[in-house]
């Protein structure tokens, strides 16, 4: 058996070899572009404290750190910066204290009662005047609503209003933002209003009025909007 395996193996070796016939040419696939994602894949972070308190310093007009906490204090919105630094992650170096390396939600809630109390004095500057009945300064002397307050604003006035707000905490148009935005925010606007109107005892109505508590409301909003300090 193993001889005829042998002999066998030995005659198709020795054969005429096997030919292919060419068949016809088939065209090449087409070349596709694969895009390869290099965003990074992690939860939104805030940036440095210090970057938070530059931007504040240049919304609110420029003004020095104390100029900011003289500015923000008044109807308890605000101390002094020795009470906020820790809060906000800076070191403190008298007491040996390190720079926090991680955020917390400590820190948002500081910096966004910075920011409501720079809201609410820029509100009680730029569109109620200094005094109980005070008058406005003009447009070009104003720090953050450059804008004349209109009482029971349609959402047409608003919508013009806030695109002037948004450019200023946000960088760039509203119309470019969500769709949903403009309306959700004068949503808040009215709510706002509303709530303040019916209650005119309220410790805000001795200086602002409904509307006007309504546009710091809308301020706040946005500078704690995610895109204003995350990244």
């Amino acid at each position: 058996m193993t001889a005829r395996l042998a002999l066998v193996a030995v005659v198709v070796a020795c054969g005429p070899p096997a030919t292919i016939a060419p068949g016809p040419a088939r065209p090449l696939p087409p070349p596709r572009e694969i895009t390869v994602d290099t965003t990074p894949k992690a939860r939104p972070r805030m940036m440095p404290p210090e970057v938070y308190l530059r931007a504040y310093l240049t919304w609110f007009g420029g003004l020095a750190p104390l100029d900011v906490q003289q500015r923000a204090r008044g109807r308890q919105l605000f101390d002094a910066w020795d009470d906020y630094l820790a809060a906000l992650g800076l070191p403190d170096y008298r007491i040996d204290l390190p720079r926090q390396t991680q955020s917390n939600a400590l820190m948002i809630a500081a910096l966004g009662r910075l920011g409501e109390a720079l809201c609410v004095r820029a509100a009680e500057h730029d569109l109620h005047g200094p005094g109980a009945g005070g008058h406005p300064p003009p447009r070009e002397d104003r720090v953050v609503f450059a804008f004349d307050a209109i009482a029971g604003s349609t959402a047409a006035q608003f919508a013009e209003r806030f695109d002037v707000l948004h450019r200023t905490f946000l960088g760039y148009p509203a119309a470019l933002a969500p769709s949903e935005r403009t309306r959700r925010y004068y949503a808040l606007f009215t709510r706002i209003a509303g709530d303040h109107a019916a209650r005119p005892g309220h410790p805000a109505g001795k200086l602002l009025t409904a509307d006007e508590t309504a546009w710091a409301a809308v301020c706040t909003a946005l500078i704690q909007h995610p895109e204003a300090g995350l990244y």
